[in-house]
C-alpha cells in the first residue's frame, strides 16, 4: 500500500486539552496502531489531554471488520486510551461506519463519529453529543 503519513498538531485554541491526528494516503489497521504506541512512547498524550481528534477526511481507510476488530481489541488494552475521548471526522459513509459501531459497541472506549472539526471539539470539551 503506497503513502501514508499522520501529521500530528495540536488544537490552535485547546494546546493543552486536544491533540489532532490529520490521517494522509492509505490507511490501515496497523498504521493507526503504529500511531499509537508513536503517542505513547513519545508521550504525547498527558493526564491534561481530554481527546484526540482524528481526522480522516483526507485519507483512504483501508479496514474491514476484521481489522475494526484487532484495533478496538488494541484500544481497550491501553489505559491510557480509555481515559481520553476519540472523537473520528469523516465525510466518507464508509468510513464513518467504523466509529458508529465503536460508539455503539464499546462501553469502556469513548468513541464518537463527527463531519465537523467544532462538533469533535464540543464533544471532547463539554461532553456534548
Amino acid at each position: 500500500m503506497p503513502f501514508m503519513s499522520i501529521v500530528y498538531v495540536k488544537h490552535d485554541l485547546y494546546p493543552e486539552s486536544i491533540l489532532i491526528r490529520n490521517f494522509i494516503g492509505n490507511v490501515d489497521v496497523n498504521d493507526i496502531i503504529d500511531s499509537w504506541e508513536y503517542l505513547n512512547q513519545n508521550k504525547l498524550i498527558d493526564k491534561k489531554i481530554k481527546g484526540i481528534i482524528n481526522n480522516l477526511t483526507g485519507c483512504e481507510l483501508h479496514m474491514d471488520m476484521e481489522s475494526f476488530v484487532t484495533l478496538i481489541a488494541y484500544l481497550k488494552k491501553e489505559d491510557y486510551i480509555k481515559n481520553i475521548k476519540l472523537a473520528v471526522i469523516s465525510d466518507n459513509p464508509k468510513t464513518m461506519v467504523f466509529p458508529f459501531l465503536g460508539e455503539n459497541q464499546e462501553n469502556k472506549l469513548k468513541i464518537k463519529p463527527f463531519s465537523t472539526m467544532e462538533a469533535a471539539v464540543d464533544w471532547i470539551l463539554l461532553g456534548l453529543s
